[in-house]
This record gives C-alpha cells, structure tokens and sequence, in this order.
C-alpha cells in the first residue's frame, strides 16, 4: 500500500511539474508588443542621433577621395613628363577631347602629352587620361596661374608654355569644407585643408 501511495504522489508531482513547464513556456516564448516597442524607440532614436554624424562623415570620405584623385592626377603627369622627357599638360575639359578656358576644373580634366607646347590637344593619340565631371556640388577651381592647365616639362617642374614658371593654387571645394592644391615651382604639390564659402 505504501508503494501505491508513493506511486500516486510521484505521478502527481510529475504532472504538476508538467503543468508548470508548460505554463512557464506559454508566458516566456516571445516578447510583449511594449517591450518590443520600446527596443524600436530606442532603435530610431539613436538613429536620429547617428545620421547628422554619417552625412557629415560620407561628405568627407567623397571630398578625400576627389582631392585624391585630383593629386594623382597632376603627379601622374609629372611622373609622364620625366618619362617622356617632354611636355605633358593637365587641362580642364568639357567633353575629355580637347582644352576649354570657359567654366571651372569640376567639369572634368585631360592629361595629354603636349609635344607642341600650346596646352592644346592636337592630336586624341596624345591624350593619356581623361576623367569627367565631378559630382555636382563640388567646385574645382585654380588661381590665375593655374586657371586653365597645368603643363610639366621634362625635369617635372611646372612652366607656361611661355616657358615662364607656373605655380598657384587650385581649391576643391564641397559643403563648405575644401582642400588646396598648392602647386610650387619644382612641381610638386602639397595640399592643404581649408574652408569655402
């Protein structure tokens, strides 16, 4: 008798430790909708508080990688003009085929061998690379004498086609921040970070 009793109570704490599993399970198998919302202020919020910080920093990631391009561009041709022993010129282009004095260095640049030292492109075999616009916004603009070309020669310092030195100064400018271009006599460039208007 003593066993069936045993038995009995036994069976008992096994179904009431069933039921309390089963209950428990039933309240812990997913989260209330006030929980869930209050995972999704907390998501937006510290959404509205990043996104100023990404656009500001997406803004500098695409003006670093267009002051470098540029950079690489004027050192290529500096590179090409040792190489070659003779001219190589950097024009601001409209249509990649030929050199423009009309609007400003965003609209896109060619990279030509100037043989002839005009800082005109005389013939497109000439030509060793073209890049085309800049994305709208952005300006790139030189001082006087860099307004319209850059033009190395042979030893890679930079001379009007006058044969007289050229340096200046060329600003790339987007949503109020900027880089310089600081073009020396020799040829080399350095840059610098700077404010626009």
């Amino acid at each position: 008798m003593i066993f069936f009793r045993k038995n009995r109570v036994i069976k008992r704490i096994v179904v009431q430790l069933n039921k309390a599993r089963v209950c428990a399970e039933k309240r812990s198998s997913g989260l209330t909708f006030v929980e869930v919302m209050v995972v999704v202020a907390i998501a937006l919020l510290l959404m509205i508080i990043a996104t100023p910080y990404m656009a500001g920093m997406l803004r500098n990631a695409e003006l670093s990688t267009q002051a470098h391009e540029f950079l690489s561009t004027l050192n290529y041709a500096r590179s090409e003009a040792i190489k070659r022993h003779q001219r190589v010129t950097v024009c601001k282009s409209v249509d990649g085929e030929e050199c423009t004095t009309q609007g400003g260095w965003e609209q896109g640049w060619i990279v030509f061998v100037d043989a002839d030292n005009t800082a005109q492109v005389q013939n497109r075999e000439d030509i060793l690379r073209v890049r085309g616009p800049l994305r709208e916004g952005t300006s790139l603009s030189g001082n006087q004498p860099v307004r319209n070309y850059v033009s190395y020669v042979g030893n890679g310092s930079t001379q009007y086609v006058s044969g007289a030195f050229q340096a200046g100064t060329l600003t790339l400018c987007s949503h109020q921040q900027g880089v310089q271009f600081i073009l020396a006599r020799a040829g080399r460039v350095r840059t610098q970070s700077t404010t626009c208007e």
